[in-house]
């Protein structure tokens, strides 16, 4: 896990390594185990490793600072996080003999210990214990194609000097981040963007259309889109191409193929071919040379990471770490003690509060590089300070949600399929929801903010309500116009809908938010959910192996029974990073926040300040829970501050 950072003259002419480096410095934070530089003149192939302020001593190359005997038109940066291989081997950017070949990488090839083997069978000879080298090797003997052979997470720049081509990668999920600017001749790209507003400060101004898409609608992910005007974000399974100095359009190397699922994965015994899945996901992402621990909220998904981790430690102990709040509601500490106590972990556990909110926020917001769209983040960013020197690897439960259907919205749209399709056992599962809905997905809401709740769903969708003038308000929903959704051919309904959770709703936006809090603490964040063979079997269930009634993620449920304790198996509730950010407003921050509302958001040149009034005093009133919509606009302002236009 890593930063990366580079920048290429597509004409030849000279790039700039004290800016690459400049940017290589600003995510310190993503890679402070060391960093390292390429310069390389692609029309020779003339090039040189060197050396920044956090090499270790042990690598000896120049220093960045001293001249080349050549001039350089592509430059590779990488900050180091030592996972796999702390030797210097692991050293980046990195190459094999001939030095044909080079890369800058940021993630890990999980299976790279299988595609060694196969690699030494075919005569290729390793130096170091790296991932990365496999990268080089497979490349060379695969080309492009190796990237169907890779189970992990991961961005890359590979340089191939034969066919002077560029080759950035971005993983099938996006786990990993990947942007990019094209600024007159010069293309440069990153792990984050604050790392491009240094290395390309002319080609980052606002993007005012999609800052009001994001207040709008809650949205923070509508890649190529960011929310700087000439960034572009590289799509999940997709990688770029450039040759003798041409940009290619992106092209994308992986989808979910619902036919090919059919065929290798065992829909007869599902339960079982989940655990088989979910067990070698699990197993994949303990490799490490480094200490591994795992995110404990209580809920059925962290639960089955935790103990299908415990299970493959032979007598050994998982660190678990967990955010607990005394709120009625939100207080997971009952199951959080239930699965510790059953699979006998190392309980590290915090409660955050709302002391010095705004300054925390602010910061979390520096490190995400957007005004992010829901407090959750902010417990999260806890866990992962926790982490922090207790290990560097942690497991999370990102994606269960969304391929096995977790989420009340996902019940309410199973329902209304089911009404047409299947009217008697709609009306059947129909009493059952409303009989059950309280206490599954009531969360910490009072009995009038549930019922807007609900009914917003069966009647209006999420149809959002705007505190925006009116020439925003339309800026936004002209950038919603030119949203495409996409389908996954072969999938019913319910499946549709989790696919586009997957790759274009939910999933993108929670794996940026838990990337930038992970590495803000140096930790790898690794979602065992996520592996691409649980993504293609989990979208090729029906529908009724995933909700039944109120019931959410039935097969995983059904899988997970005498593994974990009965109570966690069968929970009702569903929260998942629950923030009492609601109860805040209406408690120890109203005051604080009260102040910040009037003094830095009502008088916005894009707020209405009468409905914005009106949605801080229906929050007040207990009305309806508005605290995401004012989180919006807390983080905006925060974010503009810290990212000026």
């Amino acid at each position: 896990m890593c930063g990366i950072v580079g920048a290429y003259h597509l004409q030849g002419g000279t790039a700039n390594p004290t800016r690459v480096m400049q940017a290589a410095r600003v995510m310190r934070h993503r890679g402070p185990d060391g960093e390292g530089y390429l310069l390389l003149n692609t029309a020779t192939g003339a090039c040189t490793l060197r050396n920044g302020p956090d090499t270790p001593e042990s690598i000896n190359y120049p220093s960045l600072d001293e001249p080349a005997d050549f001039a350089a038109d592509l430059v590779l940066g990488h900050r180091r996080l030592a996972i796999i291989d702390l030797s210097p081997g692991g050293h980046e950017p990195m190459t094999i003999p001939g030095e044909q070949l080079w890369v800058t990488f940021n993630g890990e090839i999980y299976n790279y210990l299988e595609i060694r083997d196969e690699l030494r069978s075919l005569g290729h000879t390793f130096h170091t214990e790296s991932d990365v080298e496999v990268l080089l090797h497979a490349y060379e003997a695969w080309g492009t194609a190796c990237l169907h052979r890779f189970i992990g997470m991961f961005v890359f720049a590979l340089w191939d000097q034969p066919r002077r081509r560029l080759w950035c990668v971005r993983d099938r999920l996006g786990i990993k981040p990947f942007y990019y600017v094209v600024s007159g001749e010069v293309f440069a790209f990153a792990s984050e963007i604050k790392a491009l507003r240094v290395s390309v400060p002319e080609a980052c101004t606002v993007d005012t259309a999609q800052l009001a898409w994001y207040l709008h609608y809650g949205l923070v992910f509508n890649a190529p889109n960011t929310f700087f005007t000439a960034v572009r974000e590289l799509r999940p399974a997709h990688y770029l191409l450039i040759e003798a100095g041409t940009l290619e359009e992106p092209i994308r190397w992986w989808d979910v193929d619902s036919e090919r699922a059919r065929g290798s994965y065992n829909y007869d015994d599902p339960q079982s071919e989940f655990l088989r899945l979910m067990r070698d996901s699990v197993r994949m992402r303990l490799r490490s040379d480094v200490p591994v621990g795992t995110c404990l909220s209580g809920g059925l998904d962290s639960s089955t990471i935790v103990a299908l981790a415990t299970e493959q430690l032979n007598g050994g102990r998982m660190n678990s770490f967990s955010t607990l709040y005394p709120v009625k509601g939100m207080d997971e500490t009952h199951y959080v003690d239930s699965v510790a106590r059953h699979c006998n972990t190392i309980r590290h556990e915090i409660t955050p509060t709302p002391e010095n909110y705004l300054e925390r926020l602010q910061k979390i917001i520096w490190h995400q590089d957007i005004p992010p769209a829901t407090p959750t983040v902010y417990s999260q960013s806890f866990v992962m300070q926790l982490a922090h020197g207790n290990v560097t690897v942690l497991l999370d439960g990102q994606g269960a949600d969304e391929l096995f259907a977790g989420y009340l919205s996902h019940v309410v749209y199973h329902l209304s399929q089911l009404r047409k399709q299947a009217p008697g056992r709609w009306l059947r599962e129909q009493v059952a929801f409303v009989a059950e809905a309280w206490p599954r997905f009531n969360a910490a809401l009072n009995w009038r903010e549930f019922s807007f709740r609900i009914y917003r769903y069966l009647r209006h969708g999420r149809k959002p309500l705007s505190f925006l003038v009116p020439e925003w308000e339309m800026a936004a929903e002209q950038r919603q116009k030119g949203v495409i959704l996409p389908a996954l051919a072969g999938a019913d309904p319910l499946n549709q809908l989790l696919y586009r959770a997957l790759v274009a709703d939910s999933i993108p936006s929670l794996l940026h938010y838990e990337d930038r809090n992970s590495m803000a603490y140096s930790i790898e964040a690794r979602v065992p959910f996520l592996d691409h063979r649980l993504v293609e079997f989990g979208l090729g269930l029906p529908a009724h192996f995933k909700v039944r009634g109120p019931e959410t993620k039935v097969i995983m449920r059904q899988a997970m029974q005498g593994i974990l304790p009965n109570e966690v198996v069968l929970r009702k509730d569903k929260l998942g990073y629950p923030t009492p950010f609601s109860q805040w407003l209406r408690g120890p921050l109203q005051a604080e926040i009260g102040e910040f509302l009037e003094d830095r958001v009502f008088h916005q040149e894009w707020i209405e300040p009468s409905k914005a009034k009106e949605i801080w005093q229906s929050h007040q009133n207990g009305t309806s829970d508005m605290g995401s919509m004012l989180h919006r606009m807390i983080a905006t302002v925060l974010w503009l501050e810290v990212f000026p236009p």
